[in-house]
Parts: structure tokens; sequence; C-alpha cells
């Protein structure tokens, strides 16, 4: 009898975690965003589509530390989504970068990295393009991207959508490699001269 209990056991908890989770993406797909959605009749592992309707957009072309830039999902059907995971990304990077701020209705801040650095859906209720995201720069990370995975349902998604790039201003770059040139060797400099 205890054989099938572990057998119950272990094939629920397979179950549970290949479903799509309605309550948001795991911290467990921050690097690739892929989803691991299963199609209930085949028990096959869904593909993620390659045409896509929907596309990140923001207004900013650069930004400074300390910045906050809005980010939105554009559809151009008009019909939503129900799934989100969105993050900034160094230029071909796979790490979550800065922090978002408090996110809109029916989503929610995770941590991948950092602290908030991401975001997803927190249950499957219809997401617009009238949903913003804030996500603030806490320091200058060169050019980056905001990335997102999309799901329209639990079987139609698009992976790693891309924005345009937006630039890090290059003279706070440039400032803040010398001042920590300064606040790091002018101490010493002081000492040797003293």
């Amino acid at each position: 009898m205890s054989y099938l209990y572990l057998v119950a056991f272990v094939s629920f908890t397979c179950v549970h975690t290949s479903l799509g989770l309605p309550s948001g993406a795991p911290t467990g797909v921050c690097t690739t965003m892929t989803p691991r959605h299963v199609n209930s009749s085949t028990n096959e592992v869904i593909q993620a589509q390659t045409a896509t309707r929907y596309s990140v957009v923001t207004m900013a072309s650069n930004y400074s530390a300390g910045d906050v830039v809005r980010v939105w999902i554009a559809d151009n059907q008009s019909t939503g989504y129900r799934g989100i995971l969105l993050q900034a990304r160094n230029l071909n990077g796979s790490s979550a970068l800065g922090r978002w701020r408090t996110p809109p209705t029916n989503t929610k801040l995770i941590t991948c990295s950092s602290t908030d650095d991401a975001v997803t859906h927190s249950n499957t209720e219809l997401k617009t393009n009238t949903h913003r995201f804030d996500w603030e720069a806490s320091e200058n990370y060169g050019d980056l991207q905001f990335v997102a995975t999309v799901a329209e349902n639990h079987d139609v998604f698009w992976v790693q959508l891309k924005s345009s790039t937006v630039t890090g201003e290059a003279c706070h770059l440039i400032f803040s490699k010398y001042y920590l040139l300064l606040t790091t060797f002018a101490p010493l400099m002081f000492t040797m001269l003293h």
C-alpha cells in the first residue's frame, strides 16, 4: 500500500512542477525565461511561438544611474496577455539588472539575481498595454534591453522578446570610473605624502 502512496506522490510532484504556474514564473526560469508548460493531452512540453504579435516598448533611448524607465508590452491585435516575465539585461546578457518599482495590478516582483529585479504575473487575469512597468537603474549598467517572455495563454507564448537598445549615458560611465579611481587612490596618495 505504501508503494501506491509513493507512486502517487512522485506523479503529483512531477505533474505539479511541470505545469504552467498561474501565480507567476518560478525563479528557476530566470536565466532562460522559458516556460515549462506541458500539453495536458500529450504530456509534451509546449514549444514557444516564433512569429510574435507582441513587442517590448520603452520611450527611453538612454538612461543614467537613478533614472526610472517605463516599459510596457504592446500587442498588435489588442487582445492582451495573461503571463509575463520581464527583466532588464545587458545586451546578450542573461542576468537581470536594476530593480522594478511597484508593479501594476495582476503582476508582482520576484528576485532572480537581486531583490525585485524581475516582474511576473500574479494570476492569469488579462493584462493589456495599459499595464506599465517602472524600472529603476540603481547604477549605470551600460547598454541594455528589456527582455520579456509573454504568454497569451497556457499553450501560446513567446520567449525573450527584446526592446530596442537603451544606452547607458557615457559621461556618467566615465565620471563613475574617474570617481572610483579618485576615491580609491587619493587616500593612498595622501597617506604616502605624509
